[in-house]
């Protein structure tokens, strides 16, 4: 069978990660189909993060060393670099499936009008190899920014180093730091698709690596609770509350629980933030919610305790008459 593809660069921004950047590397020099670049930001390391790309520059590895760690500089600086027709930017911490260039140029060359494409993932404590699972790379879904919103508000596991963006489209994008920190990702992406629609991988093409000092880990660096409430009210504004609507519905049905949920992990780490109703004041003044919404959602959390706790112990009793007639 005769398929097109595209080419895909890809730049790495990197920041103290000696220990790991390398696993990342090998991921990318793996890959089936090859980058047409593979260029490494390093984003002002103390380590010798930058000895480790430099002991790849015989395979055609690129380094380039800023003097100050600035995420925010950094990823405008990568926007101005990049010149293929297909950028991506992937993390400096984590695994690329092998076959993921190959099947998400595929799929790009298949659908001429996409701004974007994205994949799914694991989560993994494993800092080398994995057992990756088979591909298929015609398996993937063409959505617009209303549908991808809705994915990744009802749970769709979506790293953000996954994406490939349209250069041009990624160049004009803004990034929106001030707004919604390190938490800027998800709008950013969903940013792309006023371009045009996004190309969905359904396979796990990334192994998300969990370790120790992950930024995402790191609450003192964010996200601060004016930006948890920007990125609530974004994608109220994009899927709306109308219970009539498949959008609507996924925003009533997990926007108290998302709140809920900060409030719990705020409260968790000693933060002085009052009482739950006064931190959902707070949502509902930042535009985070709505009234409507909370009573909605309160109500279906305790539908959905309920009938977690009848699952639980229907289980348990279950389990307990198997064991029985196992014992017999």
């Amino acid at each position: 069978m005769n398929v097109d593809f595209v080419d895909i660069e890809i730049f790495i921004i990197a920041y103290n990660r000696e220990s790991l950047i390398k696993a990342t590397i090998e991921s990318l020099l793996k890959q089936t189909r090859a980058p047409s670049r593979i260029c490494v930001v390093d984003n002002g390391s103390t380590d010798n993060t930058a000895k480790v790309v430099k002991s790849y520059s015989n395979q055609g590895v690129e380094l380039v060393s800023r003097r100050q760690n600035d995420p925010f500089k950094c990823f405008l600086e990568i926007q101005s670099m990049a010149r293929g027709p297909w950028t991506m930017m992937f993390h400096d911490d984590d695994l690329l499936h092998p076959q993921y260039l190959r099947d998400v140029s595929y799929a790009i060359a298949k659908t001429p009008n996409a701004s974007i494409a994205v994949s799914s993932m694991i989560l993994s404590s494993i800092p080398e190899e994995i057992g990756w699972a088979r591909t298929n790379w015609e398996k993937y879904h063409v959505v617009n920014r209303q549908e991808l919103a809705r994915l990744l508000y009802a749970g769709f596991r979506m790293p953000f180093c996954s994406a490939v963006y349209r250069t041009d489209v990624l160049k004009r994008l803004d990034v929106k730091f001030h707004l919604y920190g390190k938490i800027f990702d998800r709008p950013f992406i969903l940013d792309a698709l006023l371009a045009g629609p996004a190309v969905v991988m359904t396979g796990k093409y990334v192994n998300y690596r969990i370790h120790s000092g992950q930024d995402s880990t790191d609450y003192s660096t964010g996200p601060f609770l004016s930006e948890v409430f920007a990125l609530q009210k974004y994608y109220r504004e994009i899927l709306g509350e109308q219970i009539y609507s498949p959008y609507g519905r996924v925003f009533l049905r997990k926007n108290y629980s998302n709140l809920s949920r900060e409030y719990c992990r705020r409260k968790e780490s000693g933060a002085d933030i009052g009482s739950f109703p006064d931190f959902l004041r707070l949502a509902v003044d930042a535009g985070a919610t709505s009234e409507k919404t909370l009573r909605l959602g309160a109500v279906y959390a305790s539908i959905s305790n309920r009938v977690r706790k009848f699952e639980k112990v229907l289980k348990l009793k279950t389990n307990k008459h198997q064991w029985y007639y196992r014992g017999k």
